[in-house]
Protein backbone atom coordinates (compact mmCIF):
# COMPACT_ATOMS: atom_id res chain seq x y z
CA UNK A 1 0.00 0.00 0.00
CA UNK A 2 2.76 2.26 0.86
CA UNK A 3 4.64 1.52 -2.70
CA UNK A 4 1.61 2.45 -4.08
CA UNK A 5 1.31 5.22 -2.56
CA UNK A 6 4.51 6.68 -3.39
CA UNK A 7 3.60 5.59 -7.10
CA UNK A 8 0.64 7.74 -7.18
CA UNK A 9 2.36 10.81 -5.73
CA UNK A 10 5.49 10.34 -8.27
CA UNK A 11 2.86 10.12 -11.17
CA UNK A 12 0.84 13.46 -9.78
CA UNK A 13 4.36 15.01 -9.29
CA UNK A 14 5.66 14.16 -13.04
CA UNK A 15 2.26 15.66 -14.25
CA UNK A 16 2.80 18.73 -12.65
CA UNK A 17 5.76 19.45 -14.20
CA UNK A 18 4.99 18.33 -17.37
CA UNK A 19 1.52 20.13 -17.37
CA UNK A 20 3.97 23.85 -16.00
CA UNK A 21 6.47 23.04 -18.47
CA UNK A 22 3.69 22.94 -21.19
CA UNK A 23 2.11 26.06 -19.96
CA UNK A 24 5.80 27.74 -20.02
CA UNK A 25 6.30 26.83 -23.60
CA UNK A 26 3.17 27.87 -25.21
CA UNK A 27 3.11 30.95 -23.19
CA UNK A 28 6.67 31.63 -24.91
CA UNK A 29 5.11 30.67 -28.05
CA UNK A 30 2.24 32.71 -27.74
CA UNK A 31 4.25 35.81 -26.77
CA UNK A 32 6.84 35.68 -29.41
CA UNK A 33 4.05 35.36 -32.06
CA UNK A 34 2.24 37.98 -31.13
CA UNK A 35 4.84 40.82 -30.16
CA UNK A 36 7.60 39.56 -33.01
CA UNK A 37 8.53 42.50 -35.73
CA UNK A 38 8.36 39.91 -38.64
CA UNK A 39 5.36 41.65 -41.16
CA UNK A 40 3.48 38.30 -41.23
CA UNK A 41 3.32 38.24 -37.47
CA UNK A 42 2.17 42.26 -37.47
CA UNK A 43 -1.26 42.05 -37.74
CA UNK A 44 -0.98 39.85 -34.61
CA UNK A 45 0.55 42.80 -33.05
CA UNK A 46 -1.85 44.96 -34.03
CA UNK A 47 -5.33 42.92 -32.79
CA UNK A 48 -3.40 42.56 -29.38
CA UNK A 49 -2.67 46.56 -29.15
CA UNK A 50 -6.30 47.73 -30.78
CA UNK A 51 -9.06 47.57 -28.62
CA UNK A 52 -12.64 47.26 -30.48
CA UNK A 53 -15.91 47.37 -29.02
CA UNK A 54 -19.14 46.47 -30.33
CA UNK A 55 -21.96 48.19 -29.94
CA UNK A 56 -25.79 46.55 -30.95
CA UNK A 57 -28.56 48.99 -33.02
CA UNK A 58 -31.62 47.87 -33.63
CA UNK A 59 -33.64 49.52 -36.02
CA UNK A 60 -37.15 49.58 -36.06
CA UNK A 61 -40.52 51.66 -37.64
CA UNK A 62 -43.50 51.09 -40.05
CA UNK A 63 -42.86 49.27 -43.50
CA UNK A 64 -41.87 51.91 -45.88
CA UNK A 65 -40.38 54.28 -43.73
CA UNK A 66 -36.72 54.34 -45.22
CA UNK A 67 -35.36 51.42 -42.42
CA UNK A 68 -32.97 50.33 -45.19
CA UNK A 69 -32.38 53.20 -46.99
CA UNK A 70 -30.70 54.59 -44.47
CA UNK A 71 -29.00 51.84 -43.15
CA UNK A 72 -26.83 51.72 -47.24
CA UNK A 73 -26.80 55.82 -46.50
CA UNK A 74 -24.13 55.17 -43.94
CA UNK A 75 -22.13 52.93 -45.67
CA UNK A 76 -19.28 54.46 -48.57
CA UNK A 77 -21.00 55.52 -51.45
CA UNK A 78 -23.96 53.43 -50.68
CA UNK A 79 -26.60 55.88 -50.96
CA UNK A 80 -26.49 57.24 -54.22
CA UNK A 81 -29.55 55.14 -54.98
CA UNK A 82 -32.18 55.40 -51.53
CA UNK A 83 -34.94 54.34 -54.21
CA UNK A 84 -34.17 50.79 -55.25
CA UNK A 85 -34.43 49.69 -51.54
CA UNK A 86 -36.91 47.25 -51.69
CA UNK A 87 -39.51 46.87 -48.37
CA UNK A 88 -37.39 44.62 -45.48
CA UNK A 89 -39.79 41.43 -44.95
CA UNK A 90 -37.73 39.56 -42.26
CA UNK A 91 -34.48 40.66 -40.89
CA UNK A 92 -31.28 43.38 -42.33
CA UNK A 93 -28.18 42.91 -40.41
CA UNK A 94 -25.32 45.70 -41.34
CA UNK A 95 -22.19 46.31 -39.28
CA UNK A 96 -20.21 49.16 -39.79
CA UNK A 97 -16.81 49.60 -38.41
CA UNK A 98 -15.41 52.69 -37.20
CA UNK A 99 -12.28 53.46 -35.04
CA UNK A 100 -12.00 51.30 -32.42
CA UNK A 101 -15.68 50.50 -33.04
CA UNK A 102 -18.00 48.47 -34.60
CA UNK A 103 -21.64 49.21 -34.73
CA UNK A 104 -23.97 46.20 -35.70
CA UNK A 105 -27.00 47.44 -37.15
CA UNK A 106 -29.94 44.59 -36.94
CA UNK A 107 -33.20 46.01 -39.07
CA UNK A 108 -36.52 43.77 -38.43
CA UNK A 109 -39.16 44.36 -40.91
CA UNK A 110 -41.84 46.60 -40.01
CA UNK A 111 -44.89 44.98 -41.32
CA UNK A 112 -47.80 43.80 -38.66
CA UNK A 113 -46.78 40.06 -38.42
CA UNK A 114 -43.32 41.43 -37.52
CA UNK A 115 -43.71 44.20 -34.98
CA UNK A 116 -45.11 41.72 -32.59
CA UNK A 117 -41.56 40.51 -31.84
CA UNK A 118 -40.39 43.85 -31.59
CA UNK A 119 -40.16 44.03 -28.07
CA UNK A 120 -38.48 40.79 -27.65
CA UNK A 121 -35.44 42.41 -29.61
CA UNK A 122 -35.64 45.86 -27.41
CA UNK A 123 -34.31 44.42 -24.54
CA UNK A 124 -31.13 43.29 -25.99
CA UNK A 125 -30.16 46.21 -27.33
CA UNK A 126 -28.07 49.33 -26.36
CA UNK A 127 -29.84 52.35 -28.35
CA UNK A 128 -33.40 51.88 -30.22
CA UNK A 129 -33.56 54.09 -33.72
CA UNK A 130 -36.82 54.01 -34.53
CA UNK A 131 -37.61 55.72 -38.14
CA UNK A 132 -40.88 57.52 -38.90
CA UNK A 133 -42.21 58.16 -42.63
CA UNK A 134 -42.57 62.39 -42.20
CA UNK A 135 -44.58 62.18 -44.80
CA UNK A 136 -47.11 59.71 -44.15
CA UNK A 137 -49.71 61.27 -42.41
CA UNK A 138 -52.41 58.27 -42.48
CA UNK A 139 -50.40 56.25 -40.46
CA UNK A 140 -48.20 58.97 -37.87
CA UNK A 141 -51.24 57.34 -35.65
CA UNK A 142 -49.97 53.92 -36.16
CA UNK A 143 -46.26 55.11 -36.04
CA UNK A 144 -46.91 56.72 -32.25
CA UNK A 145 -48.47 53.86 -31.08
CA UNK A 146 -46.01 51.36 -32.21
CA UNK A 147 -43.00 53.91 -30.28
CA UNK A 148 -45.28 54.38 -27.59
CA UNK A 149 -45.46 50.35 -26.87
CA UNK A 150 -41.57 50.35 -27.44
CA UNK A 151 -40.48 53.07 -24.96
CA UNK A 152 -42.58 50.42 -22.23
CA UNK A 153 -40.56 47.94 -22.80
CA UNK A 154 -37.16 49.53 -20.85
CA UNK A 155 -37.39 52.96 -19.54
CA UNK A 156 -33.71 53.20 -19.63
CA UNK A 157 -32.70 52.41 -23.32
CA UNK A 158 -31.75 55.45 -25.58
CA UNK A 159 -33.56 56.40 -28.20
CA UNK A 160 -33.23 57.94 -31.26
CA UNK A 161 -36.56 59.14 -33.38
CA UNK A 162 -35.33 59.85 -37.24
CA UNK A 163 -37.86 61.96 -38.84
CA UNK A 164 -37.38 60.51 -42.47
CA UNK A 165 -38.13 61.84 -45.79
CA UNK A 166 -38.50 65.62 -44.62
CA UNK A 167 -37.94 66.21 -49.09
CA UNK A 168 -41.45 65.54 -49.36
CA UNK A 169 -44.06 67.53 -50.32
CA UNK A 170 -46.17 66.65 -47.07
CA UNK A 171 -43.38 65.92 -44.98
CA UNK A 172 -44.24 66.95 -41.38
CA UNK A 173 -42.04 69.44 -39.75
CA UNK A 174 -39.56 68.36 -36.74
CA UNK A 175 -41.86 70.62 -34.22
CA UNK A 176 -45.15 68.89 -35.76
CA UNK A 177 -43.62 65.40 -35.64
CA UNK A 178 -42.34 66.11 -32.11
CA UNK A 179 -45.98 66.54 -30.95
CA UNK A 180 -47.56 64.01 -33.63
CA UNK A 181 -45.30 61.22 -31.98
CA UNK A 182 -46.53 62.53 -28.19
CA UNK A 183 -42.82 62.93 -27.26
CA UNK A 184 -43.55 65.33 -25.27
CA UNK A 185 -44.93 62.59 -22.84
CA UNK A 186 -41.92 60.85 -22.62
CA UNK A 187 -40.26 61.21 -19.33
CA UNK A 188 -37.04 63.74 -19.38
CA UNK A 189 -34.88 60.81 -17.51
CA UNK A 190 -34.57 59.02 -20.51
CA UNK A 191 -32.54 59.95 -23.71
CA UNK A 192 -34.22 60.78 -26.40
CA UNK A 193 -33.07 62.45 -29.67
CA UNK A 194 -35.57 63.61 -32.89
CA UNK A 195 -33.46 64.17 -35.97
CA UNK A 196 -34.64 64.91 -39.60
CA UNK A 197 -33.20 62.74 -42.89
CA UNK A 198 -33.90 62.95 -45.89
CA UNK A 199 -32.08 60.42 -48.52
CA UNK A 200 -31.92 62.35 -51.47
CA UNK A 201 -29.25 64.59 -49.12
CA UNK A 202 -28.63 62.55 -46.48
CA UNK A 203 -25.04 62.68 -46.08
CA UNK A 204 -25.12 65.55 -43.40
CA UNK A 205 -27.63 64.32 -41.57
CA UNK A 206 -26.61 60.75 -41.50
CA UNK A 207 -23.55 62.28 -40.41
CA UNK A 208 -24.91 63.68 -37.77
CA UNK A 209 -27.05 60.46 -36.95
CA UNK A 210 -23.84 58.59 -37.03
CA UNK A 211 -22.17 61.20 -34.15
CA UNK A 212 -24.68 60.46 -32.11
CA UNK A 213 -24.90 56.93 -32.13
CA UNK A 214 -21.04 57.00 -30.98
CA UNK A 215 -22.02 59.69 -28.19
CA UNK A 216 -24.63 57.22 -26.83
CA UNK A 217 -22.74 54.25 -26.84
Amino acid sequence: MHLLRNISVAVRAAVAALGSALFITLSFWYQRRVWSPQPRYQHLVREEQEVRTKSQVLVLGLCGAGKSSMLRGLTPGGGAKPDHCRPTRGFNFMSLDLANCQLDFLEIGGGEELRRYWPDYVRKTEVLVYVVDSSDRRRLPLARSELQRLLQVDPQLPVVVLGNKQDQPDALSVSELHDALSLGSVSEERRLFLLATQLRSSHHSLQTFQDLLLQLL
